[in-house]
Parts: structure tokens; C-alpha cells; sequence
């Protein structure tokens, strides 16, 4: 019985986290392998996978918490 807030928050949870990671990962290759040539365009796509990875895991969260007041909403209106 899940709602759409803990469905969309399971989604956004995970791609957050590997964006993040993705975006680490290649910080680091980038920087081991590409010191010297287009380090903008790298520096621009590992910024832009970790900072769309945040805002995923923030808005995550967000949707966890609509999700847990609505179980809650749900539990108090059928005890009451």
C-alpha cells in the first residue's frame, strides 16, 4: 500500500546517490587521466552530476516526509 510520495522518493533517492557518485567517481578519473586538456568541460559535467544529485536526494527527502505524514494521516484516521 505505498503512496506516490514513497515511490517517487525510492527513485529520487537512488538516482540522487548515484549521480553523486557518478559524478565523484569521474572527478577523479578526470583529474588522474585529463589534467591538462578540456578540464572546464570535465569540471562542468562533474559539478552538474553532483549538483543534480543533491537536489534529487533533497527532494528525496522532502517526499519522504509527505509520505510518512500521509501513513501517519491514514493510521490516526483509521484508530479514530
Amino acid at each position: 500500500m505505498s503512496n506516490y510520495h514513497f515511490e517517487r522518493w525510492l527513485y529520487k533517492t537512488v538516482f540522487g546517490f548515484l549521480l553523486v557518485a557518478g559524478g565523484i567517481f569521474f572527478m577523479y578519473y578526470s583529474l588522474s587521466h585529463f589534467i591538462r586538456a578540456n578540464w572546464i568541460l570535465h569540471s562542468l559535467i562533474c559539478s552538474l552530476g553532483i549538483s543534480i544529485g543533491v537536489y534529487l536526494l533533497s527532494s528525496g527527502a522532502i517526499n519522504k516526509v509527505k509520505s510518512d505524514m500521509i501513513k501517519k494521516q491514514k493510521v490516526k484516521q483509521q484508530s479514530g
